[in-house]
């Protein structure tokens, strides 16, 4: 009888019974550091980062040479108007146009070059002022000077273009200022409060008896200015829009 040939096992195919190892191992592991979906976006960091420094660091509206020349000006200015009082108030306090280079530049150039501009002013009513600031502790004095300054450059997050939007920035800016007054008569000067009256509440009538007129006479001086500025050098900073909005 012949025989047959016996049957060969048929060959099997690469990768068949080594699994992943045929592979190198790499198919059935997971990416480094997690899922895709557990990672933040890429470069989102990054471009808020790029953003911000635009916006806040380098853009030559904020930054250029003319922004630093309006800022340096407006701060001489600042420390020369707050000197014409015509009203003074006896625990400090008083009506004046020191506001108003402040609300120029936030009105111009937006809220950091404004904030720069009122605290380096409120620093300097402390440190080399032109009229003798009025000063009980020295928390006192950081809340009344620096900060109540600087907050009055929150008026640049509003932007001006025309009367309803500069006056709500003109009440932006001033709001901002008096809750630093506010805090520091409350804390401060509670004592001189009338035993009828609440001390928070003296503190904020106060306030509001320089603060409001001061705001008012602010706005109705920085709207001409500000369009006798835009007429004068054009294609600078902030523009005012048509009348419409300032109707």
């Amino acid at each position: 009888m012949a025989h047959l040939p016996s049957p060969q096992p048929s060959p099997t195919p690469p990768g068949l019974l080594s699994g992943p190892a045929s592979s190198g191992g790499q198919a059935d592991q997971p990416p480094a550091g997690g899922s895709q979906a557990d990672q933040p976006p890429a470069g989102g960091w990054a471009r808020l980062t790029r953003l911000l420094a635009r916006q806040y660091v380098v853009d030559r509206d904020r930054w250029g040479a003319q922004a630093i020349a309006e800022m340096a000006i407006a701060l001489v200015l600042c420390w020369v108007l707050g000197v014409f009082r015509p009203f003074q108030m006896p625990q400090g306090g008083s009506i004046s146009l020191e506001m108003l280079p402040i609300f120029f530049v936030a009105a111009r150039r937006g809220l950091v070059p404004a904030t720069v501009v009122g605290l380096l002013y409120g620093m300097m009513q402390i440190f080399v002022p032109l009229t003798p600031p009025f000063i009980y502790h020295p928390a006192q004095a950081l809340l009344d000077y620096p900060l109540a300054f600087a907050a009055v450059g929150l008026a640049g997050l509003v932007p001006v273009v025309g009367w309803r939007s500069l006056s709500a920035a003109v009440a932006v800016g001033s709001t901002a200022r008096l809750f630093f007054h506010f805090l520091s008569g409350w804390i401060f000067f509670a004592s001189y409060a009338p035993q009828w009256e609440w001390p928070w509440l003296y503190a904020l009538t106060y306030n509001l008896l320089f603060l409001v007129p001061e705001a008012v006479i602010t706005a109705v001086c920085l709207w001409p200015l500000l369009k006798a500025y835009d007429a004068a050098r054009p294609g600078t900073g902030r523009r005012l829009r048509a009348p419409r909005d300032a109707a």
